[in-house]
């Protein structure tokens, strides 16, 4: 049975996110208080920009609490697939396993799924949405972007899922 497979994401990445997201909700900040001082300031330029620097913010916390934690990005062994960027999966839910070419040329793992409305009837709504919006012009049901992953490549990893999902299924046919 091949090795469990475990990349974590790729923290210099989510934390220069963060950081970004931070200065632009700080420049927001800036121009919100610039505003606040104007002698007559517009209602609506103000709500715009307190809506953007807040959603900065959210993101800021949001990268920042990613680099902090340091998630595994992907797991892959004998059971199936899991990780911050994909919900569980058995390999018996999965039917093929490819590279994926997205646009600028992004690369990404991706997972065909047997029953893929049975798979996201598990997901909550925001995974159910992400699943949807990642995967809906790639023909894959699960995909994992490689720019996110620490260390390895999609290539690597499609060659290492196909072993993992080929040993579960020799395994599955000689048990029963």
């Amino acid at each position: 049975m091949p090795a469990p497979v475990i990349v974590r994401i790729r923290r210099d990445n989510a934390a220069l996110r963060g950081v970004l997201c931070g200065a632009i909700a700080l420049a927001g900040l800036a121009l919100c208080l610039l505003l606040a001082h104007v002698d007559t300031p517009d209602f609506w330029l103000i709500f715009i920009s307190l809506s953007a620097t807040s959603m900065f913010a959210g993101f800021a916390l949001f990268f920042g609490g990613i680099a902090l934690r340091n998630p595994v990005a992907l797991r892959m062994d004998a059971q199936g697939i899991s990780g911050f960027y994909c919900d569980p999966a058995t390999w018996d839910e999965i039917t093929d396993i490819g590279l994926v070419l997205g646009h600028k040329n992004h690369r990404f793992l991706g997972f065909t799924l047997r029953d893929p409305i049975g798979f996201r009837d598990r997901q909550s709504a925001w995974r159910r949405f992400a699943s949807w919006a990642s995967g809906r012009n790639s023909g894959h049901h699960i995909i994992v972007p490689e720019l996110l992953l620490h260390d390895t490549s999609v290539n690597d990893l499609v060659a290492k899922a196909q072993d993992l999902h080929a040993a579960h299924a020799h395994t599955h046919n000689h048990v029963t």
